[in-house]
């Protein structure tokens, strides 16, 4: 069970007792409408824990923990709350001026799923593969890819293209001046996508750079195999023979 998956059984088993918990009249509210109607109210909500695969404890003070009827919806405790106010007001801002004026064909509306896309933090793949590589090594890089990718593939939360991993390869390699890790991230990215012709190539260089001619000969040959007429292959593979 994905991601999104667990999201949508969690917020049928939670929506029933969520509501009856729920007053018929609100107080402290400061961006939704004063006269909002309750079902209104929880569509809005339910739209939050979709698009940020939240729950009301996220925002919401619930005094006893598990305890529904224990929410004390009007308070201001949980700073999250406040962060949920600023990310309306955005997104009001953006539908009611920005988008309008940016372009009169626009046919849809920015929602919390358009950035989020279920995530707390819509961090890019990317960027969370380098933060972790940053942190702890290139190791636990692939083992977060590839906890992410059982937990998210199909869900839409993370890029799981071949150009994401080559991204990370590559920043490693040239910006990191880690090759062994940009090494680590192309082999993977090639056990996932076995017929990406850019992760041969760049492998081919990693080889190059490395003085194993025979290593980068190999890789030229298989990018060759799926691409004759490849260029970037033809380049490297007269540049091997000089």
């Amino acid at each position: 069970m994905n991601k999104l998956t667990q999201s949508l059984v969690l917020l049928a088993l939670l929506a029933g007792t969520a509501t009856a918990q729920v007053p018929d009249k609100f107080t402290n509210l400061k961006v939704l409408p004063q006269d909002i109607g309750k079902r209104e109210l929880m569509g809005v909500m339910q739209s939050f824990t979709m698009g940020l695969g939240a729950r009301c404890s996220d925002c919401h003070e619930m005094k006893v923990p598990g305890d529904f009827s224990s929410f004390d919806w009007a308070s201001d405790k949980r700073p999250n709350k406040d962060v949920a106010r600023g990310m309306m007001q955005m997104v009001q801002e953006i539908n009611s001026n920005l988008l309008p004026a940016a372009t009169k064909e626009h046919d849809f509306q920015v929602r919390c799923v358009t950035c989020h896309r279920g995530l707390h933090n819509p961090r890019t793949l990317d960027n969370v593969l380098l933060k972790v590589v940053a942190k702890d090594g290139a190791p636990a890089g692939e083992d977060r890819y590839r906890e992410l990718r059982k937990t998210y593939y199909g869900a839409g939360a993370y890029d799981f293209r071949p150009s994401t991993l080559a991204t990370v390869a590559e920043t490693l390699a040239q910006e990191k001046g880690d090759l062994a890790g940009g090494r680590r991230m192309v082999l993977l990215n090639l056990e996932m996508n076995p017929d990406h012709v850019n992760s041969y190539l760049m492998l081919a260089q990693m080889d190059l750079a490395a003085g194993d001619k025979a290593a980068a000969r190999t890789s030229i040959d298989k990018a060759l195999a799926l691409d004759p007429d490849s260029r970037h292959a033809k380049r490297l593979l007269k540049q091997l023979d000089e």
